[in-house]
């Protein structure tokens, strides 16, 4: 499988696809992702220190709404909020465990800084979307260079 393949895994709207594997300026889908993720707030851009206030409670709360959808109730919502954590792949994980159920996951789109791009996709793609070396830069370590899914 091709990065180019992973576009229509993570974003639905042809048109979302059509702007990212047609951007005249970036030659490569990597990036044209990422870009596009974090433009439309598609991806959720956090730094690798963790979240402020409830910056993935409100990503779920706004994926809810734009896909007509329900991840968690509002109580599950709210605890998760709450969960405390040292590191933000801990939070991650606790995310999947409510949101896997519903046949949804919150990934890791691999970056080469210091931050972490999140975004959620249906679980029924986790193998496609976690196959595919995006960075392919030996100097990075080979499990970054993938999307990640944390269970």
């Amino acid at each position: 499988m091709e990065e180019e393949d992973l576009v229509p895994l993570i974003f639905k709207d042809p048109e979302d696809v059509e702007r990212i594997l047609n951007d005249p300026e970036e030659s490569l889908a990597y990036f044209s992702m990422l870009n596009y993720g974090l433009e439309t707030k598609r991806f959720l851009f956090l730094d690798y220190k963790g979240e402020e206030s409830h910056e993935i409670v409100n990503y779920i709360l706004d994926y809810e709404f734009n896909h007509d959808i329900e991840l968690g109730t509002p109580d599950e919502l709210e605890e998760l909020g709450e969960f405390d954590y040292k590191y933000l792949p801990e939070k991650i994980r606790e995310v999947n465990k409510l949101i896997s159920p519903k046949g949804y996951g919150l990934y890791t789109y691999p970056t080469t800084g210091d931050f972490y791009a999140l975004f959620i996709a249906e679980l029924e793609h986790k193998d496609a979307l976690t196959q595919v070396d995006l960075l392919g830069d030996e100097d990075i370590p080979e499990k970054e260079r993938y999307i990640q899914y944390y269970v």
